[in-house]
């Protein structure tokens, strides 16, 4: 495949949906050698096809929105590819109360009250961290 063919894959990939630089050079690290995939990357970062800054950005607005917490948006920014420190940087730069994430969770799910014993707490405490709040946070909710 040669590199203009290779550059319009990826056009054509980042015409449909936006991809993390590491998504997308796994798409092409599949069809190409090494050497011509980092010469398509460069190209697409020089007409700024590709800006993962953005891309985490508009992924943690998406999360937050489905009250996840921080370690669940940061395992699935990893996942699409996203360097740690551009997500670590994005996380920064939201201005978000986490507490009140955790908080709007809880009631989401299990309403405005307390959990009445000790298996409705732990039933609680586990759905919260499966949804990646601290452990501060859910424990200051629940109680």
């Amino acid at each position: 495949m040669s590199q203009d063919q290779l550059y319009d894959l990826a056009v054509g990939l980042l015409a449909k949906r936006d991809y993390a630089s590491g998504e997308i050079r796994h798409h092409l690290s599949r069809q190409a050698d090494a050497q011509l995939v980092q010469l398509v990357m460069e190209r697409l970062l020089s007409h700024h096809y590709l800006d993962d800054a953005r891309l985490a950005e508009r992924e943690i607005s998406k999360q937050i929105s489905k009250l996840h917490g921080v370690s669940r948006i940061k395992q699935e920014l990893r996942q699409k590819g996203l360097d740690s420190l551009v997500i670590e940087q994005a996380l920064e730069d939201t201005d978000v109360d986490w507490f009140d994430i955790c908080l709007k969770a809880k009631e989401k799910k299990f309403g405005d009250r307390l959990a009445a014993d000790h298996a409705e707490k732990v039933k609680m405490v586990r759905y919260l961290q499966y949804r990646g709040h601290p452990m501060s946070a859910i424990l200051e909710c629940i109680f």
